[in-house]
């Protein structure tokens, strides 16, 4: 950095040292990066003079950006530029909340690129559903129409959403993300707009459209969204948190466009601070235009009123990352119980075993009580997949499976179905290294396990999956997470396991875990649960009573 004040004063008598605004700026400013004010003033220029609104109380007004639009956005994207003249950012990520337009941003951008990018230029809109995809398209297609000056060089092709410019050759393409990755190979675009990452599933599809990009030197991939539910494995969560560690200084990547509109952390916890309007303003830079404060605290009313709606209002209109309204599990109390594990072998601990299918996930896990020289509890879980399961994942865009594999959380066991002999052995070896009490199954498929642990020895209990006996282990792991007493050592697996979970509960105020679709796999969660219920029933039984082999 002993080159930088000389940067800035350079970039001071310049005129442009007030664009330099983070860490991440003055790191590009002193590997050459400079402000270019004109091509700022240009996507400035195309946006107020060419392009109008085309729906709402605004349709047929000049396009006048909204601060935020203009000097957070299209400039800094814009204006920052190389050593050698082309843009400094490749890649970028917008999160904001509903209803700010950014779907209409989104189209506006569609069509400069269009328009300005020379000979054969692609341009993609892509979206996850058919139907969102026809949102952006949608609108440039019409701001095309309504504009005197586009409408006499751009054609409008609705039967397969596409706008030409015949001048360069040139295209605009809509392209729905349930297509995967088929069609995109060979592509070579100068702009990908992605509008709401946070339901994109296939990464196979993202990956490709990001690559593909890298062939043109000016080219960009950018996503805007509003943020989704908080599942670590997916897309969108690894973009925020890139675009975040951007924001915050810890990741260096002066190629990365990054902004982020949202509320602060505390909302999470606290819904009555979720009624400020500060909070909304953080969150919803067009507060007053797109959307007015009466609605927000209508809606807030309401889900003050109704918790089911609570977290739906945090993640639409504060733009933070929650849970599923049906998911019970306190994840972000569990992420901060992750650690290093301290020596466990000899102490005290009881198990439970899932097996679900021959085809699919399986699962040990032991949970060590605390003890009087260390009242924290801990947990150690196994995760096994056949081979053929872990590469259909993995087809289906699901790369967090080979991800786990790689890493060493998830052990292939068998090439087309379950290895039980394996699953047989790790249970006898953690017999040995610890003082393994009980271990509780799931009666179901789990036979083969049962019979040959039984006959060496092992302290297997059948556990009933109903409600009614599932209830203790439940209740005690939902209450030992969210107080911050059981430490694990950060296993994804078992994470995503937990953070998929659901409940399931009946009238008599019975509870167990659920999932809600099938690739939400909950098999870890279970045996963590079963595990837990013979630790609540041994703390329940009478010193010296043999344990039984059958519940």
């Amino acid at each position: 950095m002993a080159k930088l004040p000389k940067q800035l004063a350079k970039a001071e008598a310049e005129g442009w040292a007030h664009w330099i605004k983070s860490e991440a700026d003055e790191r590009a400013v002193l590997a050459g990066c400079y402000f270019d004010q004109d091509a700022a003033d240009q996507i400035v220029t195309f946006f107020e003079k060419y392009l109008t609104h085309t729906m709402g109380r605004f349709a047929g007004q000049p396009f006048t950006l909204l601060p935020w639009q203009k000097d957070e956005i299209l400039q800094p994207l814009f204006g920052w530029k190389k050593e050698n003249g082309n843009r400094r950012f490749s890649k970028g990520d917008i999160f904001v909340a509903k209803k700010q337009g950014k779907s209409t941003l989104a189209a506006g951008l569609c069509n400069f690129f269009l328009l300005t990018s020379g000979h054969r230029s692609e341009v993609y809109g892509v979206a996850h559903t058919r139907e969102q995809a026809g949102i952006i398209y949608r609108e440039a297609a019409a701001m095309a129409k309504s504009s005197p000056q586009l409408s006499k060089v751009l054609a409008v092709r609705d039967s397969n959403k596409r706008i030409l410019y015949k001048a360069t050759n040139s295209f605009y393409q809509a392209v729905p993300g349930e297509a995967s990755a088929r069609g995109i190979e060979g592509i070579n675009p100068v702009a990908v707009v992605m509008d709401e990452i946070h339901s994109m599933r296939s990464r196979v599809l993202y990956d490709g459209l990001a690559y593909s990009s890298a062939a043109r030197p000016r080219s960009l991939f950018l996503s805007v969204s509003t943020v989704g539910i908080a599942d670590r494995t997916s897309i969108w969560w690894e973009q925020y948190e890139y675009a975040r560690g951007i924001l915050a200084g810890d990741i260096h990547d002066t190629n990365r466009f990054a902004y982020i509109a949202q509320a602060d952390e505390e909302c999470d916890d606290d819904f009555e601070e979720c009624g400020n309007p500060e909070q909304w303003a953080k969150a919803m830079p067009s507060l007053g235009v797109t959307v007015d404060e009466d609605t927000v605290r209508r809606h807030w009313l309401e889900a003050k009123n109704s918790p089911a709606k609570q977290n739906a209002f945090r993640r639409y209109l504060l733009n933070r990352p929650t849970a599923s309204v049906d998911r019970i599990v306190p994840m972000s109390a569990w992420y901060e119980c992750a650690t290093d594990l301290p020596e466990l072998r000899g102490r005290e601990c009881f198990g439970g075993l899932d097996l679900a299918s021959r085809e699919d996930l399986a699962s040990y896990t032991l949970l060590f009580p605390g003890t009087e020289d260390d009242p924290r509890s801990f947990v150690l879980a196994w995760c096994w997949a056949p081979e053929v399961t872990i590469k259909e994942r993995e087809a289906r865009g699901m790369h967090h499976y080979r991800q786990w594999v790689d890493e060493g959380w998830l052990l292939p066991c068998g090439a087309k179905s379950i290895d039980h002999d394996l699953i047989s052995s790790t249970i006898k070896e953690s017999a040995e290294l610890y003082n393994l009490v009980e271990v509780g199954v799931d009666p179901f498929g789990a036979d083969a396990v049962f019979n040959k642990c039984l006959n060496d020895g092992l302290p297997l209990v059948r556990c009933s999956q109903s409600v009614f006996a599932m209830t203790p282990g439940t209740r005690a792991i939902l209450e030992d997470i969210a107080e911050q007493r059981i430490f694990h050592d950060g296993n994804p697996v078992l994470s995503w396991c937990l953070s998929n979970c659901a409940a399931l509960e009946n009238s008599d105020g019975g509870i167990k875990f659920d999932r809600k679709t099938s690739s939400d796999k909950i098999d870890a969660a279970v045996a963590l649960t079963m595990a837990r219920a013979r630790a609540l029933a041994a703390e329940n039984k009478p010193k010296n009573e043999p344990p039984a082999l059958y519940f």
